[in-house]
């Protein structure tokens, strides 16, 4: 596949990527191991072993680096870590100039002691090479070079600031500067001051917050009734009520930049009171351990469980309240699915789409075809599904056919109104103005029962991002012939009427070996000619490099 990045090295004509080549930089730092010497053999044998690692144009390159260039800034007592700021900063990789250069001055960095270290031994040597050069995709520190203290002669680990200040260990979460340990006894420290009045309860919640494994982790707490506005009721049984609510301080959530907690004030959540739960301590407990509290680390997976964020207490009734992560349906006060879309979070309840669905899709006027439209509605399980539909014939216009093999006839045209969105800040679906006239397949299906339909529609997918596979908008049907018509994205060539090859990039491999077979100029030489074929048949994808003879 073709890389944009990767071109050919101007001095020695090999690829290279983000114009860095790395044989001819190696030669260069070669060529640099005579202008600096820490004055010590092993020491200088060692940082040129180190810079001989570097594979990637990103990758650290391992320096001697002279003690006067570290100032300290913070000592944590005795132990071995300290933290300075580095005046010249580390070697960068200039892509434009294709050279390394300095171009992070004052960079804070870890200073590493070690100790005893003025007669190097193998374990010193070991332990500097334990540490990557790769600046990314590690959960250790990586290493900028060795330096050496003037006054003791220990020798010092330069390495990035992954360390906690408070406690000198490596962060549990480097890149969001987050230690659990020092973490949990701020925890314990800043959320001591609170009671439930219940041991039990009490027990259970401090149980949780100990367990918390990252810096986005929810801090399960005991939450005052009194910080609660109740907006409505939003669903009730004979053991349940939930009620909408505004949490007034709101939850904790950790802040990287000031390596603490801080509440996010305001938020709407869901209140869960369960009926007599003040006398079933151990079955209330049961209720919150069967819900997450741990979100997901991806933006493309749905939450699917409640979110809890605490425990609450009715002082009237004494009942227990799961405080909830606004989980919960303003409509039917069922679980909210969320999904990113576009990295902006959307609440979507599947049971009120479904409902809605029913209201403002189209019907057939046949049972049996509108049964087979709501089966596939019902397999919709987020907010980007494709809503399959009912859509009458004369929303077509524009059709042209562009392949008839006697069983289905393929036809391109346009779909005036379009498709079905979910519109996120209205939790409804709207069909987009700037989505109207979108261009469709249209696949006639002659002389077939329904339950041939039935299995063809149920083969397609209403996924939004599925690959290359041909997406399903839903089904019409051709008033004068009666042939029912399915109705798919724009995925069938133009030119030979077959699904393209690549959907999403509408390219149709077999039209475009013809199209090369043509263009393409020949070498005059029937071998050369039949290896560049050979070649070109071999691409399986549009961004696949062309092999071509070049006058």
């Amino acid at each position: 596949m073709y890389d944009e990045n990767i071109n050919l090295c101007k001095k020695c004509d090999k690829a290279c990527h983000h114009e860095w080549c790395g044989p001819c930089q190696i030669n260069n730092l070669k060529e640099n191991f005579r202008n600096w010497t820490s004055e010590n053999e092993k020491i200088d044998n060692l940082v040129q072993e180190m810079q001989l690692k570097i594979s990637y144009y990103n990758d650290t390159v391992f320096e001697w680096i002279p003690y006067d260039q570290l100032e300290i800034i913070k000592e944590i007592g005795k132990a071995t870590v300290n933290f300075a700021i580095w005046k010249d900063g580390p070697l960068y990789y200039d892509e434009y100039e294709q050279i390394y250069k300095k171009t992070c001055p004052n960079k804070k960095v870890t200073l590493k002691y070690l100790y005893n270290s003025q007669n190097i031994t193998n374990e010193l040597l070991n332990e500097v090479k334990s540490f990557s050069i790769k600046r990314y995709g590690i959960d250790i520190p990586y290493i900028y070079g060795i330096s050496q203290n003037i006054e003791t002669k220990d020798y010092i680990m330069v390495l990035y600031d992954g360390y906690c200040e408070k406690c000198g260990e490596i962060y549990t979460d480097i890149k969001k500067k987050w230690c659990k340990p020092c973490q949990i006894i701020n925890l314990k420290e800043n959320l001591g001051n609170w009671t439930s009045e219940n041991e039990k309860i009490d027990n259970f919640i401090q149980t949780i917050q100990l367990d918390i494994n990252r810096y986005h982790n929810i801090i399960f707490e005991w939450i005052p009734y009194n910080q609660f506005d109740i907006i409505k009721e939003i669903d009730k049984s004979d053991f349940v009520t939930v009620y909408l609510a505004v949490w007034k301080s709101g939850p904790l959530e950790y802040d990287h930049y000031k390596k603490e907690y801080t509440r996010i004030n305001n938020i709407k959540v869901a209140l869960k009171f369960l009926s007599n739960s003040q006398n079933i301590i151990d079955e209330f407990s049961n209720e919150i351990k069967i819900c997450s509290i741990i979100p997901t680390d991806s933006f493309n997976i749905c939450e699917i469980f409640f979110k809890i964020y605490g425990i609450s207490q009715n002082p009237n009734t004494k009942d227990y309240i799961i405080v909830i992560k606004g989980a919960c349906c303003k409509k039917c006060g069922d679980k909210y699915i969320y999904e990113y879309v576009h990295y902006k979070k959307l609440n979507w309840c599947k049971q009120c789409s479904i409902n809605e669905l029913n209201k403002v899709c189209i019907k057939s006027g046949s049972e049996e075809i509108d049964n087979i439209v709501q089966k596939m509605q019902l397999k919709i399980d987020g907010c980007e599904d494709i809503i399959f539909e009912w859509i009458p014939f004369n929303q077509f216009d524009n059709i042209e056919k562009i392949k008839n093999d006697g069983f289905v006839t393929i036809y391109l045209a346009i779909w005036k109104d379009g498709p079905l969105y979910y519109k996120g800040n209205k939790e409804t679906y709207k069909r987009k103005s700037y989505n109207n006239y979108k261009k469709v397949t249209l696949k006639y299906l002659q002389n077939i029962d329904n339950q041939f339909l039935n299995d063809e529609i149920n083969s397609y997918s209403i996924k939004k991002f599925s690959g290359d596979a041909l997406k399903i908008y839903g089904i019409s049907q051709d008033p004068d012939t009666k042939d029912y018509i399915m109705v798919f994205e724009d995925g069938y060539c133009k030119k030979c009427g077959n699904q393209y090859t690549q959907i999403c990039h509408k390219w149709c491999k077999p039209c475009q070996m013809n199209e090369l077979k043509k263009a393409c100029i020949k070498s005059g030489n029937e071998k050369i000619d039949n290896f560049i074929q050979e070649m070109q048949l071999k691409i399986d994808h549009c961004y696949d490099i062309v092999l071509e003879w070049i006058p």
